[in-house]
């Protein structure tokens, strides 16, 4: 039965202009009105006084269990949300971080979750940042803390080392954790990837080529971790659809800017050969930005392969105004999340801060957002998480699988010499039987 998309209503402060953000299809009953946001002390009814004619009546305490005790204490709430029913989102992010731009990130994650909590009109929410430092064990250190004071869910971390061990902490409790690390291998068993996989991007882009008539396939990348994946996702996803790859070849990515001409000429050798065989198009892929990328794309068609055979393609990576004048990439297309819904964000955020978000900032949104929906109705399960029809955040639409792993529906943008251009919108729902 197809269901019918409702909307979770949410208020947003006058700064903050991002109200109505979430769509799930899961809801059924009309979109409740949003708490109103207040400082202060609460209001309280005043407690009757006895009648005077009547003799108080001694009650005895009743007995309270230790542990329940301590947990209560350990629960701090601060006075102006006394009296109200407090649910708790822990937020671990490495704050203390030796890197500066890994900090710059933490403060943008958590920036974030702070509009979405705006946004809700949510009074009676609680954040408790705490210090990853990117450690594994003071993340673990940190989730303890934080479960003990209450958590109901926990935002974070960001490093897949220390996502595993939030995870493997939180999980004694039954406590959901949504992390934004990439690495896959640590998604699973309670944690869910609030992230940009590449391998999301692959697919996304593979799909648009074959919906172009382009059935074959080539790979050119600096030899780091996130190509070598896109790679492998390449490889995977063009076989799985009746495609093939013809050829591979890696650069060392620490090159000094040189351009890789012996791996390039390889490459190009099995392209021609490819062509030669009566095949129109071969589409290349090359996750690579910047100078790199703007030395490597014009090699193959230096080495005798005819450009207008070739379809360049490419990951978010290539969302970089370096590479948008050169002549060689005209045309060409990569998969990115939503461009307006991102573009939204950016303004939102610039308007709240005077700055524009991390990178990954509007990542932090979503996930505080589609936790805060959640635990005000109760406690974050499972099956709200892995909600089939998914949700619609400040990225566009995703899903979370049943194993952690994050799908997202990406739109695909051909690059200009005044910046990329939309080709094909991003889906505005999961297509039945999809992955």
């Amino acid at each position: 039965m197809k269901l019918e998309l409702a909307l979770r209503q949410f208020s947003a402060v006058p700064s903050l202009v991002l109200a109505g953000f979430l769509v799930t299809a899961c809801a059924t009953a009309p979109a409740r009105p949003p708490a109103p946001i207040s400082t202060g002390q609460p209001r309280t009814d005043p407690v009757p006084m006895p009648d005077p004619t009547e003799e108080p009546v001694e009650e005895l305490p009743e007995e309270v269990d230790p542990d329940e005790e301590l947990a209560e204490l350990l629960h701090v709430t601060p006075d102006f949300m006394e009296g109200r029913d407090v649910h708790r989102v822990a937020v671990l992010l490495p704050f203390s971080h030796s890197n500066a731009a890994v900090r710059h990130q933490a403060s943008g994650l958590l920036a974030a979750v702070e509009m979405a909590l705006f946004d809700q009109g949510a009074n009676n929410i609680l954040i408790l940042p705490k210090d990853t430092a990117g450690d594994a064990r003071q993340t673990a250190s940190v989730t303890s803390e934080a479960i003990r004071e209450g958590a109901d869910v926990i935002i974070g971390p960001l490093f897949a080392t220390s996502v595993q061990s939030a995870a493997e902490t939180a999980r004694q409790e039954d406590i959901p954790v949504i992390a934004f690390s990439n690495d896959r291998s640590v998604a699973g068993g309670g944690a869910y990837l609030m992230s940009f996989p590449p391998e999301e991007e692959v697919a996304r882009i593979v799909d648009y080529a074959l919906a172009q008539n382009i059935s074959y396939f080539a790979f050119m990348g600096p030899s780091s971790t996130y190509a070598r994946r896109v790679e492998t996702a390449l490889r995977f996803e063009a076989a799985r659809r009746g495609g093939q790859v013809v050829g591979s070849e890696f650069y060392a990515p620490d090159k000094d800017n040189q351009a890789p001409v012996d791996e390039a000429q390889r490459l190009a050798n099995r392209v021609t050969a490819t062509l030669n065989r009566g095949i129109e198009r071969v589409a290349i892929m090359i996750p690579d930005d910047g100078v790199q990328l703007r030395a490597v794309a014009p090699l193959l068609p230096y080495y005798g392969v005819n450009l207008r055979q070739l379809q360049y393609i490419g990951t978010s990576v290539w969302d970089d105004e370096e590479i948008w004048r050169e002549p060689v990439l005209e045309n060409a297309v990569f998969a990115m999340a939503d461009p307006e819904d991102t573009a939204y964000f950016a303004s939102a955020y610039q308007s709240a801060y005077g700055s524009s978000p991390a990178s990954l900032a509007s990542l932090g949104y979503d996930a505080a957002a589609l936790a805060m929906s959640f635990v005000r109705d109760g406690e974050v399960t499972r099956e709200e998480l892995e909600e089939y029809d998914g949700f619609h955040g400040m990225n566009g639409l995703f899903r979370f699988r049943d194993d952690g792993t994050v799908e997202r529906g990406l739109a695909i943008m051909a690059i200009s010499p005044s910046g990329p251009v939309l080709v094909e919108d991003a889906p505005s729902s999961f297509v039945v039987g999809g992955s």
